[in-house]
């Protein structure tokens, strides 16, 4: 192998790792594991492509990404603080790369909503139980003489007390992050769309280190941060949130629930991972064998398979979502009753035909700044002084203000149910 490895990219055109760089050449081996190649085989936006149609890219290049995005700040807060650096740069870098290994499918964060929308998302212990007990990636750290690098990753993952705050604030801090800087810019220009579109250099070269060893921006780039942010609130509501996507998800969750209702008392075809899968009310009660085979393209066979099962509504339910059949939405305003509206969907549902335990739902969306007052990174003055971003551009509190509206919610319905309600739009 050549020193210098790279990866085509929408946003860098290429990203470079050196294979000559002891922490650099461990990704390149952590990227040939098997774990981490199935990532190829997990969306990244799950049913986005339904309405932005080249949204078909997976978690692997997402992952290369951070990994090189993150190279680059470590590389430039290097040059400034070599000793507090230093020590901490592989665990970082590799979990930087390994910090989404642990997704699952459909669609990554869809896989709750699918399978468990109960439970919190926890791939982020996922991905921690799999750097410690998956045996390549535990085999690969000892060959190394890195025993201990798969507790160190997992303390960043985990964002311990113990590390100092910038190891995690790297990957998974407040504000603009590498995880979050990947993730704004490709999956705005895999959409097709401009919104997600922001100045990377502008921050990753202005981005410092306070006494307390927290990460920080420096004043004169400011006006950087605020075009993240804005960025990332269009992505969310233009993308990430989009009614129909929401919609998308409530089939995913319908097709679980109908399956995992039916597979006990009906014939139905499950493989061995789909039986253990739908017996189960928490990922965290499978093994990493099970974890492992959830990918896409074992969902795609199951609801192609579902689409002929002899059960008519997990048929029309895979059948919707195959064919892109799509639940409708209605936009609850101020002046409907939101019961009064859900319950009149149900009734106009049951009579076109629909059981609407499973194509009637209710939907809310969540505020994507609701974290960021505790969390954002904190803003070096030209004087020294470390104030918040709040504090710093009026615009920002703008932005976090909006937590304190009321969430957008919406009816998700069949066609005929809502033209049965009179509802055009």
């Amino acid at each position: 192998m050549g020193s210098m490895v790279s990866f085509a990219d929408v946003v860098f055109s290429s990203v470079t790792f050196n294979a000559d760089d002891p922490a650099e050449r461990l990704l390149l081996d952590l990227i040939d594991t098997r774990w981490f190649q199935r990532l190829r085989d997990i969306s990244q936006t799950a049913n986005t492509r339904l309405v932005y149609m080249f949204s078909e890219h997976s978690r692997f290049g997402h992952s290369v990404g951070v990994a090189h995005l993150t190279n680059i700040l470590l590389s430039k807060l290097m040059q400034r603080y070599p000793e507090k650096i230093a020590p901490y740069r592989l665990p970082v870098l590799a979990a930087a790369l390994l910090h989404d290994i642990g997704h699952l499918a459909p669609g990554s964060h869809t896989a709750y909503r699918t399978w468990f929308p109960d439970e919190a998302d926890v791939h982020e212990e996922i991905s921690c139980k799999v750097i410690e007990q998956d045996e390549e990636i535990v085999n690969l750290f000892k060959h190394l003489g890195e025993a201990d690098l798969s507790t160190q990753i997992s303390a960043v993952l985990s964002e311990s007390p113990d590390l100092p705050p910038w190891t995690w604030q790297v990957i998974s801090g407040g504000g603009w992050n590498t995880d979050r800087g990947n993730w704004c810019i490709v999956d705005s220009i895999l959409a097709g769309v401009k919104y997600g579109q922001y100045n990377v250099a502008a921050l990753t070269d202005s981005i410092t280190l306070t006494d307390s060893d927290e990460l920080a921006l420096e004043e004169n780039r400011l006006d950087a941060m605020m075009h993240f942010a804005i960025s990332r609130h269009a992505m969310y509501r233009q993308l990430y949130q989009h009614r129909v996507l929401m919609a998308c998800d409530r089939l995913n969750a319908s097709i679980a629930k109908r399956a995992r209702e039916i597979a006990s008392s009906k014939e139905l075809y499950t493989d061995e991972v789909m039986s253990q899968v739908l017996s189960v009310h928490t990922p965290l009660d499978l093994p990493l064998s099970v974890l492992y085979e959830m990918n896409e393209s074992w969902w795609r066979y199951h609801i192609n398979r579902w689409r002929s099962a002899d059960d008519p509504i997990l048929s029309d339910l895979c059948k919707r979502l195959i064919e892109r059949k799509l639940l409708k939405t209605i936009r609850l305003q101020p002046e409907d009753n939101p019961e009064t509206l859900l319950e009149l969907a149900q009734k106009a549902s049951a009579e076109v035909g629909y059981d609407p335990d499973y194509y009637v739902h209710r939907f809310s969306l969540a505020h994507m700044h609701s974290s960021e007052k505790q969390q954002s990174m904190k803003v070096l003055t030209d004087s020294g002084k470390v104030i918040t971003m709040t504090e710093a551009d009026p615009l920002y509190l703008a932005l976090l203000n909006e937590t304190q509206s009321p969430h957008r919610s919406w009816i998700a319905l069949p066609a005929e149910a809502k033209e049965r309600m009179g509802r055009k739009r």
